[in-house]
């Protein structure tokens, strides 16, 4: 069993447990669980209230659905079980809640694992995606690989694309590491699996510590919200960050071959059944009312971002004439 401590700029501190079997050894709280995870786990499980999973979940309303459940359950000890939305949501109450003593953490998918949630909590309102922020940190998060491993499996091998995202933004001898061993053919096994989850983790804690976003983050944002969140959330993320390197092209050339190798990966991995087209027009009236957009870089050039300003983003489109994914992969 790895650990990893975390602490924040307010001195709070939140210890990482990596390990198998973890939710066996959970700490006795009130469990809120992503009623997908719960089918496929059901002999694991027990005393928990089972939520939608998915980006509707992270509203208000919620919110006090949460609350309700803390006064009725009398705990003082709450544990989220599930992918990023349900961790938002159930962190957000937490953080907002006094009687709420005890925060965990247990990410069931991918993106949740590599990208734990230690820089505050979201909520969406009114269709725009991560609108509302709550500050705090879990007390533990739990990251089992081998319930990633699985979901890795049943995607074809898409969800290797977020490793690769975060190792480009913040580590890239890791990210030379997976491209790789999928430029190898060779299948990735469980403990494979396992090393790439626990160094991107790590990778993704030294982008919090230097407060930068990996790349995408804030694009594939933009784009969910001119979607009114119907993108999903992993193809929102891979488009925002193709349109980030293009973009990063544009004023800085030093990263042409990493970004030209993440675009040969996407074309390797990308999952059919995410959306691959993007509502340009909704995201350039967005970006208009922004006056622009902050950008994220590769690892090499950590120490620099670019506000890409409205006039030169629509430039950008309009003389690109870019719809989705096929105008990048």
């Amino acid at each position: 069993m790895k650990r990893i401590a975390f602490t924040s700029e307010s001195a709070e501190r939140c210890q990482l447990v990596f390990g198998k079997d973890l939710i066996e050894k959970l700490p006795e709280s009130m469990r809120v669980v992503d009623s997908g995870f719960r089918k496929s786990n059901a002999g694991n499980l027990k005393s928990e209230y089972l939520m939608p999973g998915g980006e509707h979940i992270k509203s208000i309303d919620r919110v006090f659905e949460i609350y309700q459940l803390v006064r009725v359950s009398k705990c003082r000890a709450v544990t989220a079980i599930g992918g990023g939305s349900i961790i938002d949501l159930v962190g957000y109450a937490s953080a907002g809640h006094t009687e709420v003593e005890k925060l965990f953490l247990f990410p069931t998918t991918t993106v949740s694992q590599i990208m734990p949630a230690l820089d505050g909590f979201k909520l969406n309102f009114e269709f725009v995606k991560d609108l509302l922020c709550a500050n705090g940190i879990p007390d533990r998060v739990f990251i089992d690989s081998s319930i990633s491993y699985r979901e890795y499996l049943d995607s074809s091998r898409s969800d290797l694309l977020f490793p690769l995202l975060v190792a480009l933004s913040f580590d890239m001898r890791l990210f030379k590491y997976i491209s790789n061993q999928v430029a190898s053919g060779k299948d990735i096994t469980e403990e494979l699996w396992d090393d790439i989850v626990f160094s991107s983790v790590k990778a993704y804690l030294k982008g919090i510590e230097l407060k930068k976003p990996y790349i995408g983050a804030e694009t594939g944002r933009l784009i969910e919200t001119a979607s009114r969140l119907r993108a999903g959330n992993r193809a929102a993320v891979i488009l925002g960050a193709m349109i980030e390197l293009r973009l990063a092209r544009e004023v800085d050339n030093n990263e042409a071959k990493s970004s030209e190798d993440f675009f040969g990966l996407v074309r390797q991995l990308w999952n059919r059944n995410w959306s691959s087209r993007i509502d340009l027009s909704s995201l350039v009236d967005l970006i208009e009312q922004k006056g622009g957009v902050k950008i994220s870089t590769p690892d090499g050039s950590l120490d620099r971002a670019y506000f890409v300003g409205y006039s030169s983003f629509e430039k950008f489109i309009r003389d690109k004439t870019w719809r989705g994914l096929e105008s990048f992969a």
